[in-house]
Formats: C-alpha cells, sequence, structure tokens
C-alpha cells in the first residue's frame, strides 16, 4: 500500500505538471528538454558513445546508513568544603562525548528521465516514520548534482568524564539518552570534471551514455551541507551542558580531486534499438574539500516548571576551516536497451568551534565543541530506455 501510494504521488507530481506546462507553453517546455536531453556535441564519439537521447525508467534499491559523534568541553565551578569547614570554589573541566549510530535504512526508489535528464525520488521503508530519504540527482557527460534530505532518529550513548583523573571530585558517567535524538540534514553537492573531450562522469552510474575505452579526469566540487540535531533539553546530558539541546549547523566546502573510467568491455550496437550494444565500465571518484564556511548555532533551553522548558539563549558561532572528503565507487553494465548499475558512496564532514552556556543566567562559559559526521550508502539501479 505504501508503494503503491509512493508511485502514485511521483508519477502525480512529475507528468501531470509537464502536460499542463506543455499546453500553457509547449515551445519552452520543448526547449528545456532538448536542451537538458541532448548529446553533448564536445565529447570525441571514438572515446564515448552517445545514443540518440530516450526516455528512462529505472527501479532503484538503497542501503544507507549515518553515524555522528560529538565531543563537548568547558570549565565549570567545583563547590566542596574542606576539614575545616571551609568553602573550597575550583574550576573544574566537563567532557561531554556522544554517539549517535542510525540503523540501517532499507529504501526504493522510482526515475525517470530523458538522455541526460534525470528525476528521482526514493523513499526510506526502515520502519520508523522518523527516518526518511529523499534525492534528486542529475548527471550530465562532465557534471554532477546530487540533492539529498534526510532525518533520522535514535538513541545516543554518551559518557561525562568531571575533573582529572587523582582529583577529590574526579567523576565518570556512562548513560544512554531515554528518547531517540532526531538529525536532519539537506546535503547539495556538485562536480564539474574538466576533460569533457574524452570522459563521461556518468557513463557508470546512469547508462544513457557509455565509455567506449578509459579516461580520467581531474574533478571541482562543492557542498553545501544544513544540518540540525536536537534532543529532548530534559535528557541528563543536556541539563549537565548548561541546557544545550539543540545544534543547527550550515557548512559551504569546496575541494578537488579525480575520477577515473575503467572501460574492460565495449562493443557497439549492430542492430536497431541499440541491439548488441554491450559495455562495462568502472568509475573510481575522490575529492577532498576544505570547509570554507562553517557556522552553527547552539540553542539552550530553561526548566519553567512542570516538565516544561523554555528557549533560553542561542549562540551563533563561525567554526574553524576543516578537510573532510566525497568517495563514490560504481559499476554499469548495458546489455541493448538495459543497464544495471551498481554504486557506493561515502560523505564525511567534521565541524570545530566555541559556544558559549548560560548557567542560570549567572555564569558564561566558553564550550569547545567539535563533532565527526559519515555516512555511507549502496545502491542498485535497474534501467530501461524506451
Amino acid at each position: 500500500m505504501h508503494l503503491r501510494r509512493f508511485l502514485s504521488v511521483f508519477v502525480l507530481a512529475t507528468v501531470i505538471p509537464l502536460q499542463a506546462a506543455g499546453q500553457d507553453s509547449p515551445g519552452f517546455v520543448r526547449r528545456v528538454i532538448d536542451r537538458l536531453g541532448k548529446s553533448s556535441a564536445a565529447l570525441d564519439p571514438a572515446a564515448v558513445y552517445q545514443p540518440a537521447p530516450r526516455w528512462t525508467f529505472a527501479l532503484t534499491g538503497d542501503l544507507r546508513q549515518a553515524v555522528t559523534s560529538q565531543t563537548r568541553s568547558f570549565m565549570t565551578l567545583y563547590f566542596d568544603l574542606d576539614e575545616a569547614g571551609n568553602l573550597i570554589i575550583d574550576d573544574t573541566p566537563i567532557v561531554f562525548n556522544s554517539s549517535l549510530r542510525g540503523g540501517l535504512e532499507k529504501a526504493v526508489g522510482l526515475q525517470v528521465g530523458y538522455g541526460s535528464l534525470n528525476l528521482a525520488l526514493s523513499k526510506s521503508f526502515h520502519g520508523s516514520k522518523d527516518d526518511r530519504t529523499f534525492s534528486f540527482d542529475y548527471q550530465g557527460a562532465g557534471l554532477g548534482l546530487s540533492v539529498q534530505y534526510f532525518k533520522l532518529s535514535d538513541l545516543v550513548d554518551y559518557n561525562l568524564i568531571m575533573g582529572e583523573e587523582g582529583d577529590a571530585n574526579y567523576v565518570t558517567y556512562d548513560g544512554t539518552t531515554a528518547e531517540p535524538v532526531r538529525m536532519r540534514s539537506f546535503i547539495v553537492d556538485a562536480f564539474y570534471a574538466f576533460n569533457r573531450r574524452t570522459f563521461a562522469y556518468s557513463a557508470a552510474y546512469k547508462g544513457y551514455i557509455q565509455q567506449r575505452r578509459s579516461a580520467g579526469s581531474w574533478m571541482i566540487g562543492s557542498k553545501l551541507i544544513l544540518s540540525d540535531y536536537s534532543l529532548d533539553p530534559s535528557e541528563l546530558i543536556s541539563l549537565w551542558s548548561g541546557g544545550q539541546a539543540r545544534q543547527s549547523s550550515a557548512q559551504v566546502s569546496f575541494g578537488g580531486g579525480y575520477s577515473f573510467n575503467f572501460v574492460p568491455l565495449h562493443r557497439q550496437p549492430s542492430g536497431d534499438r541499440e541491439k548488441g550494444l554491450r559495455n562495462l565500465t568502472v568509475n573510481l571518484t575522490a575529492i577532498p574539500m576544505v570547509t570554507l564556511f562553517n557556522q552553527f548555532t547552539s540553542t539552550s533551553y530553561e526548566y519553567v516548571g512542570d516538565d516544561e522548558f523554555v528557549t533560553g539563549g542561542k549562540d551563533v558561532i563561525n567554526g574553524k576551516p576543516m578537510v573532510n572528503y566525497v568517495a563514490r565507487v560504481g559499476v554499469g553494465y548495458t546489455h541493448d536497451l538495459y543497464t544495471v548499475n551498481l554504486s557506493g558512496s561515502g560523505d564525511s564532514y567534521a565541524y570545530r568551534g566555541t559556544s558559549s552556556i548560560v548557567y542560570q543566567g549567572v555564569a558564561n562559559d566558553e564550550v569547545e565543541t567539535s563533532g565527526k559526521f559519515f555516512r555511507w550508502s549502496l545502491a542498485l539501479r535497474l534501467c530501461k530506455r524506451f
């Protein structure tokens, strides 16, 4: 029932608007489709085979998992009495380590395309209503664009270290949140290949174009990440860190790397409708990136009674530049008008900066915050061109 509803919504959301737009201004719609779907005139036909543009339909299946960890450290005041009954006040360091490991997500999707233009939509059927992934993907001969939105929720394991080993106030505590922590992310990736003559980046991933002989290219890429990480303000991990229970971040990264297509098999078609076409292409891509803009906002909450919390304050900080990376591998096999693609990808980014917290509105303390995020995915695509 869910899959039928999902496919119905996808068809209504893509086909009907295009038909309506075509009735209002058929010239414009036709020009857009021809522009995005046409073959590239820059590619060398001896290195890359470009069949005539066709409509393509594909079913996809995905496995994904995301892992995020965070460390926060700050100084607090420790009150105690000595043997004579005198009050002792010491600065005591506190370190929080937390880790969220999302469950293995299973997703199915549908792709509709014409030539190099592809629209994709996938939905996770992990079993939890809070775990969802939606994506849009476009790949031209030397261009790549991927838009992803996902959210996940799971319990967080954490570790508290107060003081230093050997001190009288030294305490360690391990725990797990009572309620799931929620994480949402919106990620946009864009790639550009300098070799647009003998290299087709999308050959191993889409099947509408075939690499005839092995070739590679230097690449530049950029990444935009908007994320939100929040937990219940009543959790101990929040109360012990001055009420901090939400963190939003915005990152923009740029970098360069290399992509290579290895072609162990290619056979040109010998008949109509690509009869006899055979192609096997393997792609490897690695692009290190530097995060030049890294801003995140920490939100703290105050308890006002009756199990109710209100926003206590927000602290916007600019994080330090960090080195992240994007890695991708793909295998594509084409037989006549059919293509099977298997691809894997890994995304990693980190952040680091300093924020402040407020204890009962009287004392400000700096919080050194650092975190890491890693997400991998494995996708299978079954495509038919018409």
